[in-house]
């Protein structure tokens, strides 16, 4: 998984995140995040290692 991606599907595993707004100025671009967004939330264990290390940080 690439940075874009693991950014985008950890702001939308946050438990009160029920959508973003992500820019775009290109119809590639949007039908990329439109399709790493369906990938769905990080898998639980990576989401809370990311919580655990941005709060160390």
């Amino acid at each position: 998984m690439n940075r874009h991606e693991f950014i985008l599907r950890f702001t939308l595993s946050h438990p009160g995140v029920s959508s973003a707004i992500v820019g775009t100025s290109k119809p590639e671009h949007l039908r990329s995040n439109v399709e790493m967004a369906s990938r769905g939330p990080l898998p639980e264990d990576l989401y809370a290692e990311a919580r655990r290390r941005l709060a160390a940080a």
